[in-house]
């Protein structure tokens, strides 16, 4: 909707779909909570997914229980994530707005909500290392 040129509409698709992908991977690649690896394929697959409807609410259900779930077992989550984790819900209601966007809102939450997925889990990786390193240093 951004683009009107079907050629550069596609394309900006399919590098949007890889980046998303390429994120969801790396975020199972970590030895993270199970609940944080489902909640980020589910949430890839509504972004991969070439529309976004009030239905796809039924894919993103557990993805926001399981999410809401991790973010009160871990009070050191990144701020702001119970709010994209409220805003992932409620956003895709405002699919009429788009005719005036020309970008769904909630599709940009969703992006930015896996994005500090990921990061948490790069930040833990490197806490690990750093760790690690330190103790080998030590002895």
């Amino acid at each position: 909707m951004l683009v009107s040129w079907s050629g550069a509409a596609l394309g900006l698709y399919v590098v949007s779909a890889i980046v998303v992908l390429a994120g969801t991977v790396a975020i199972w690649k970590h030895q993270e909570s199970l609940s944080l690896k489902y909640s980020a394929l589910l949430l890839a697959t509504v972004l991969v997914s070439p529309h976004l409807t009030v239905y796809d609410l039924v894919i993103l259900a557990p993805a926001i229980l399981l999410l809401t779930d991790w973010l009160i077992s871990h009070p050191s989550a990144p701020q702001g994530t119970g709010t994209l984790i409220y805003l992932t819900c409620a956003l895709p209601l405002l699919g009429p707005f788009t005719r005036w966007t020309h970008i769904q809102l909630s599709v940009i939450v969703m992006t930015a909500l896996l994005y500090l997925m990921w990061r948490t889990t790069n930040k833990k990786d490197e806490a690990d290392v750093n760790s690690a390193e330190r103790v080998g240093t030590a002895s």
